[in-house]
């Protein structure tokens, strides 16, 4: 009796452990596929993911006015789509000129307004130096002006839309760099004849005067 027990439980440990293996083995493939099917929503979140951040920077590119290598296979739309998209791109690329060219004449005013006055009432600049002083500023600034107001008048034109883009934003950052150049022709004659009022002060002895005129003092 006692060795049919032991029998049947060394018969029972042994059926177990094959189970147990038989078991194990047979969870392998599902733990496999499982993983499987993690591994691939984990992809399609990913390739998502990609998408935005891909589509986030060619909209970066568009609102910067420059989409060069760009393609419709690389941006994953129609030739169609891509070509709106750079319409888009150098219509910025061209306001973003005009802007500056804007803000420059903007600043060309500001020494006008701003400093001109000042000067031609320096007491080391005769009446008539001082109205060649003024009609010097009044050129740069009038100058300025109509370059600025060409960019306007030339986009509203319809011939302009004859042009292909480069033509278009060339003509617009030819006249930038105009304006930009009078800037710095105004900048630097106002800052010449500041220091031949300097040089003048310095010369009689009156630097002090000259300081406080010009607000060199707090």
């Amino acid at each position: 009796m006692k060795t049919k027990t032991i029998l049947l439980i060394i018969g029972l440990f042994s059926f177990t452990s094959l189970t147990g293996i038989q078991t194990a083995n047979g969870q392998t493939p599902v733990t496999d596929v499982g993983a499987g099917i993690q591994r691939e929503a984990l992809w399609e979140q990913e390739k998502g993911i990609l998408s935005e951040i891909n589509w986030y920077n060619v909209l970066i590119k568009v609102l910067n006015g420059d989409i060069k290598g760009l393609t419709a296979e690389l941006v994953g739309i129609d030739q169609k789509k891509l070509e709106s998209l750079q319409k888009v791109s150098y219509l910025i690329k061209d306001y973003k000129r005009i802007k500056q060219t804007k803000e420059m004449l903007q600043k060309i005013i500001q020494v006008y307004t701003e400093k001109l006055p000042k000067l031609v009432q320096d007491q080391n600049f005769t009446t008539q130096q001082a109205a060649v002083i003024v009609q010097s500023f009044d050129l740069i600034l009038d100058d300025s002006s109509q370059l600025t107001t060409t960019i306007l008048n030339t986009i509203i034109k319809d011939d302009l839309f004859m042009m292909d883009d480069k033509q278009r934003y060339d003509t617009i950052n030819s006249i930038y760099e105009d304006v930009r150049r009078h800037y710095g022709t105004i900048c630097y004659l106002y800052n010449k004849l500041l220091y031949a009022s300097y040089q003048k002060s310095f010369d009689s002895g009156s630097l002090e005067s000259f300081a406080y005129y010009y607000t060199l003092y707090n």
